[in-house]
């Protein structure tokens, strides 16, 4: 079956992409709702943004300390059973938010320590989750469906906020917790619907030790100049976009004073944007991506992020939202899909649990001193700062432009031996 839309219409075709969407949508509405409610949460019981960035950071630290283990054990393992076994996981994290908030226990150490949970979930779980779409999807189909993945995952950051929102106003931070519980039900019983390729082969035994598996896969990423210089650009985007994220609830209060509405509409407008990217670079395939297309999304997306710390008017806020979105979107799936079509099978979960690293890292790190120095600085000056560094470094990465497109033309050592042991 074939629908005329481009590289859309190729995704859907596939039966076990169609049924992946609904678990998936399900799953990325709910968890953005939750999301939000976490981060509004946060803000009602502290009022502190040093608040704000601990508990963003005390989602990342355990995720960063995991990751790399997760990333050997995805390589090793069945990546379908460490997401199931996960997503049950995290639907009873959803559940005790959830209970707390309705009885009225939710302290902000409660919500600290539920925060870090889902951290130390996603430790594991991210990995294996990048390696789901290449398990179930056939390598022609692959491109489109990553981006058609990244279109709704948008979809979600454009819907779940202005989900949560509705919901905190009308009905209370438990109901929007309440519905990650139902979010993740329908993920789980969807996965457990999909249907096996007869020609896929699980992940084949190293006989290396953990840490041998864990050096491997470092050499590969430092060995594709392509990968590392992406991920390094990466690096420093995710600093800067994540600290400007998790500081939206104080900048919507503070600078636009709109409160919960204010932030659900700049949350929303950044959503929209990358959900229009994400359709567009579906629909075009993998001809819609390529690293000098990243790399000048890049420079639109420090753009638009100077713009939005700059004004102090709703509508000029907007704006500079879709733009945040439609060039954040481009980079970030466009470096995924990348990364997912050139790195070697035996590799993936090690590659992709780097590339989440990094960004959880640089998340951290960028929302806690952003944060930190805008309690007693303001949100302008700190946002400044890492946007001339995001400058610098998108300076010093485009001379290298050449080399780096070069790099994902060609295979590599690693790449090729994994073909011949296909074919």
């Amino acid at each position: 079956m074939k629908i005329g839309l481009g590289g859309i219409g190729e995704a859907f075709a596939d039966r076990n992409f169609r049924i992946h969407t609904v678990g998936s949508i399900a799953s990325w509405l709910s968890f953005f709702i939750q999301e939000v409610a976490v981060s509004w949460t946060a803000w009602e019981l502290a009022h502190s943004t040093t608040w704000l960035a601990v508990v963003a950071l005390l989602e990342i630290a355990p995720t960063v300390v995991i990751l790399p283990w997760g990333g050997v054990l995805a390589d090793r393992i069945d990546r379908l059973w460490i997401n199931l076994g996960t997503a049950v996981l995290a639907l009873f994290q959803a559940s005790a938010l959830t209970v707390l908030a309705a009885s009225g226990h939710l302290t902000i150490w409660w919500l600290a320590i539920l925060v870090a949970l889902q951290g130390t979930i996603h430790g594991f779980s991210i990995p294996a989750q990048f390696g789901m779409l290449p398990r179930f999807i056939t390598r022609q189909r692959l491109s489109a469906a990553i981006a058609v993945n990244a279109a709704y995952t948008q979809f979600a950051v454009f819907a779940g906020p202005a989900a949560a929102g509705w919901l905190i106003h009308g009905f209370g931070v438990a109901t929007a917790f309440a519905s990650n519980i139902v979010g993740y039900g329908i993920y789980i019983g969807t996965v457990l619907c999909l249907k096996t390729p007869s020609d896929f082969q699980p992940p084949a035994p190293s006989g290396r030790s953990l840490h041998q598996d864990l050096w491997d896969g470092v050499r590969y990423i430092l060995g594709h100049r392509g990968i590392s210089a992406l991920l390094l650009l990466a690096l420093v985007g995710d600093a800067m976009g994540n600290a400007l994220y998790e500081m939206l609830p104080a900048y919507a209060d503070h600078v636009l004073g709109m409160g919960v509405g204010g932030m659900s509409a700049l949350m929303t407008a950044g959503g929209l944007g990358a959900t229009v990217a994400a359709l567009w670079l579906a629909h075009g395939g993998s001809k819609a991506v390529s690293p000098e297309r990243v790399l000048w999304a890049f420079l639109a997306y420090t753009i638009a992020v100077a713009w939005l710390v700059l004004v102090d008017q709703l509508t000029l806020a907007l704006a500079a939202m879709v733009l945040f979105g439609i060039a954040g979107e481009i980079r970030r799936t466009g470096t995924v899909t990348l990364l997912q079509l050139s790195i070697a099978e035996s590799q993936r979960g090690r590659v992709m649990a780097t590339r989440f690293l990094l960004q959880r890292v640089a998340a951290g790190l960028g929302t806690y001193m952003v944060g930190a120095t805008a309690e007693h600085r303001g949100l302008r000056l700190p946002m400044l700062v890492a946007v001339g560094l995001s400058v610098i470094a998108w300076g010093l990465t485009f001379r290298k432009r050449q080399m780096i497109i070069a790099a994902f033309e060609t295979p590599t050592a690693s790449a090729r031996a994994d073909t011949m042991a296909a074919n």
